[in-house]
């Protein structure tokens, strides 16, 4: 092979990835804003889903953070893990707590919402797990995600889970647990029950 093949062919793929790098980038600079607004409208749709009436809400994860040890959940990472809810009218309506635990297929990372006396209002997963198809994704059903309803720190122990699927089970129980004590929290902060 002659050197100025080499150094022509070369060229060549050096001119072809460049354009492949600005042609990316352009494309996810032009991308990047409808993503945002599709993400922020997921999470919007959810927080009214679990947290009826949501209009607007405020970070008080500084505020509530506090030992969690026995729990086999944590808190999502980010200042929104636990937030007070507001209506368009900014009176206070409830909380919203967004944690995560280890299930069979990976994490599950739920979005549960309380009202202002800390008993719950709605459960949703923030992104679709992958547990064990059949018994373990039974706890994405709105039917298992509904029993969770009307509970709170004190007798969220109560309710129960999917025979079969216990990993999947005692990560979404613990995950529930956790969010009941920083939703008891709040309620205390703010001087509720």
């Amino acid at each position: 092979m002659k050197i100025g093949s080499i150094i022509k062919d070369t060229f060549m793929l050096l001119i072809i990835t460049a354009v492949l790098v600005t042609i990316l980038a352009f494309a996810k600079e032009i991308t990047k804003g409808p993503i945002e607004a599709a993400t922020l409208a997921a999470q919007m749709k959810a927080f009214n889903e679990v947290c009826p009436g949501y209009a607007e809400s405020e970070s008080i994860k500084d505020q509530v953070v506090g030992a969690s040890a026995g729990y086999n959940a944590d808190l999502s990472e980010g200042d929104d893990s636990v937030l007070r809810c507001k209506d368009v009218n900014g009176n206070v309506i409830g909380y919203i707590v967004q944690c995560t635990s280890k299930g069979f297929g990976g994490p599950l990372n739920l979005i549960v919402g309380f009202n202002t006396e800390g008993v719950i209002t709605g459960v949703r997963y923030a992104n679709t797990p992958q547990e064990t198809p059949g018994l373990g994704m039974k706890t994405t059903e709105m039917s298992f995600l509904d029993t969770w309803m009307n509970h709170n720190a004190e007798n969220v122990e109560e309710v129960d889970t999917i025979s079969g699927a216990t990993v999947s089970s005692t990560a979404f129980k613990e995950a529930m647990k956790l969010a009941c004590m920083f939703a008891s929290r709040a309620v205390t902060m703010d001087g509720g029950v």
